[in-house]
């Protein structure tokens, strides 16, 4: 199930980015400086933030930009499925239901940044339309890739 986060959700949040290793190392971080910087990012205002579950665990989280103030494009954020259900086909289905629901309503043109050392999510974002716009530096000075995918009427 697939809802926007609420305050009570904060314990199960942090207990999720506390067993993502891998993206935590991608972005090379401590598992706890990447769940401080995330539940931040959760709290803050200006983004959809989403929680999604099964069976009431929280097996992956979504946070979306709307309206991108230079752009005027929805960003994806950050969208992290449990390391443990890599491989399964989850991200897929999840993803395609987070852009249907949440993503398509509002925008009609998505970007979001891609880490340059992760190829498994460049693979993955490829396979969902997105294509390679440039190269970038985030607010929190990390190098991306940037990857965009516009819709057709």
């Amino acid at each position: 199930m697939i809802r926007p986060y609420t305050a009570e959700d904060r314990p199960a949040l942090e207990d999720f980015l506390m067993h993502q290793h891998i993206f935590a190392r991608l972005n090379e971080q401590s598992v706890e400086m990447f769940r401080d910087e995330n539940v931040a990012d959760f709290e803050a205002d200006g983004t959809v933030s989403l929680i999604i579950r099964e069976d009431g665990r929280v097996v992956a989280i979504a946070d979306l930009l709307k309206r991108h103030p230079v752009d005027g494009s929805l960003w994806l954020g950050l969208f992290v499925v449990d390391e443990t259900l890599h491989g399964t086909g989850l991200a897929q289905t999840l993803y395609e239901q987070v852009e249907e629901e949440y993503m398509r309503p509002y925008q009609m043109e998505f970007r979001l940044g891609v880490l340059p050392h992760n190829v498994r999510a460049r693979r993955f974002w490829e396979r969902n339309g997105y294509v390679y716009e440039k190269d970038s530096i985030t607010n929190k000075g990390t190098r991306v890739h940037v990857l965009k995918k516009r819709l057709i009427r």
